[in-house]
């Protein structure tokens, strides 16, 4: 009997407990505790600006407070903004916050909570750290991240370690996808990552997925564009923003595929864009273009549009990226790694970073080799300088050193071993088309008619590296070398007469009276 009483009162423990719990729990999501999840910021109109968004069970108000490190009453300030409600991400939190922090200090620390209408539905303390307008700058870049990555617990923890990141640009194809299971897995995503994207401003631009049917709204909703409305707007998905020396161009390369009434739209606000930019190349000389689908790649997929002869982002897009001197391009996609020489019209422009006279294009989109795997079928063309072999996730480090020298640099997402490296010199920045020398084929027009078509063969390794130079630089150089070869030449052909003429004119000087 004794067994059965003992049974019957651990049975009643056990069920209040699972019933005091459960209130709780509905307290502090209905009740008074309307907890702030899912903390994320991004740059603003300026790097002076900061977005602030997060999401919450219930309707709330939008309030950030901020200050710089005393948290007195008298420095704390505070700021306000909107909240919309998003019906469709009905597993998860439905409310979503947005507020705008502006004129904030350059190179300075803030802290900062986000809470409703009362304090007691106050956030955890965050902070970020506003970029110097000068100095070096580092931006940690990668694309095809999603819940599924095994690497994403230690890309977050890199982003927040001892490397200092200025920004995060993730290049399209989040979280696999925002709007599957009817938004849970777009609530995970932004739990996971709210440690590194609370505190490093985190840049994105849509990829495919973000454009399927599905997570289009969570995209526009969950995410905020500098100096555009929220909710996005489907035909204003790019912007750009400058970072220390550095001219960002984030653009949306799906309205060539799955919205194309606005190409004209982006293609316009893209030359108007570059226009302004090269205007002012002395304060930010560096102009790279992140973009989700790539205009160069190696993949096995012949059906991807990067492998084809007349790939369609590549037709809209490189002539203006070379004639405005777009210096890089960022893309994903492609799950591998490949960097190519400076190039362009499928012709290599120089087999080296110094002083390119063509834009250098970087797949980086690793970090979705858990959903699939590009293997590269290298060569990819004489334009193809780095394919990486390994199917491991990877991320990039970006560091703008000053107006003339960038490193670059792809670390494994799992224990940070380097699998690619190299320096970018450019001490010219300005449109590509201004300065080239072009070295004759010795071969003749013939030659020269074969060489092409190595180039442009993707499956023959056979390229005449050689022949082709550009750049200022070099046609300075090669200025240089053809006077001094030809008054050696000079020297050599009429050495006795030169002998003669310089033996007469000290026969003279010693003959003149003293």
């Amino acid at each position: 009997m004794s067994s059965e009483i003992r049974f019957l009162c651990v049975a009643c423990i056990q069920a209040c407990t699972v019933f005091f719990l459960v209130i709780a729990d509905q307290t502090t999501q209905q009740g008074g505790l309307n907890v702030p999840k899912q903390v994320h910021i991004g740059f603003g109109k300026t790097t002076n600006d900061m977005i602030v968004m997060w999401s919450t069970v219930r309707n709330d108000s939008s309030v950030v407070e901020y200050h710089t490190g005393d948290n007195s009453v008298e420095s704390v300030s505070s700021a306000s903004g909107s909240t919309v409600y998003f019906p469709e991400n009905s597993n998860g939190l439905q409310y979503l916050h947005r507020v705008v922090l502006t004129n904030l200090r350059p190179g300075v620390k803030y802290f900062y909570n986000v809470r409703g209408e009362n304090r007691d539905s106050l956030s955890d303390q965050f902070s970020f750290t506003t970029p110097e307008s000068n100095g070096k700058q580092t931006f940690m870049i990668f694309g095809d991240m999603g819940t599924m990555t095994k690497s994403l617990p230690f890309i977050v923890y890199e982003a927040t370690g001892k490397t200092k990141y200025a920004s995060i640009f993730h290049l399209g194809d989040i979280a696999y996808d925002l709007g599957r299971e009817n938004g849970a897995v777009g609530d995970k995503f932004f739990s996971k990552v709210e440690r590194m994207a609370a505190r490093i401003p985190y840049m994105t631009i849509p990829g495919d997925h973000e454009m399927f049917q599905n997570s289009r709204n969570h995209y526009f909703h969950r995410l905020s564009n500098p100096g555009k409305d929220w909710p996005m707007q489907q035909e204003d998905l790019w912007y750009s923003v400058n970072i220390g020396k550095t001219h960002f161009i984030c653009i949306s390369t799906e309205v060539f595929f799955t919205n194309k009434q606005n190409i004209q739209k982006i293609m316009d606000w893209l030359v108007q864009d570059l226009e302004e930019a090269n205007t002012h190349r002395q304060k930010y000389p560096w102009i790279i273009v992140m973009a989700h689908r790539p205009l160069y790649c190696s993949t096995d997929d012949k059906n991807e549009d990067c492998t084809k002869a007349h790939s369609v982002v590549r037709t809209h897009l490189e002539d203006m990226f070379y004639f405005y001197g777009v210096d890089l391009v960022f893309s994903g996609h492609q799950h591998m790694y490949e960097r190519t020489w400076p190039v362009y019209k499928n012709r290599v422009l120089a087999y080296n970073y110094l002083d390119p006279r063509g834009t250098v294009h970087i797949v980086i989109g690793n970090m979705g080799n858990v959903y699939l795997t590009e293997k590269g079928s290298k060569p990819g063309g004489a334009w193809s300088s780095f394919i990486s072999p390994s199917e491991h996730e990877m991320y990039g480090r970006l560091h703008v050193h000053n107006n003339t020298h960038i490193y670059w640099e792809v670390l494994g997402a799992q224990d940070n071993d380097l699998y690619d490296s190299r320096w970018i010199i450019q001490r010219i920045h300005g449109p590509f088309n201004k300065s080239s020398i072009f070295i004759p084929d010795p071969l003749g027009a013939a030659g020269a008619a074969w060489r092409e078509q190595q180039e442009d063969d993707s499956n023959d390794i056979i390229s005449l590296r050689f022949f082709y130079m550009n750049g200022d630089d070099y046609s300075h150089r090669i200025t240089v070398l053809t006077f001094t070869v030809i008054i050696l030449l000079f020297g050599l052909c009429f050495k006795k007469k030169i002998l003669n003429v310089i033996r007469l004119c000290f026969v003279k000087q010693e003959s003149l009276p003293k």
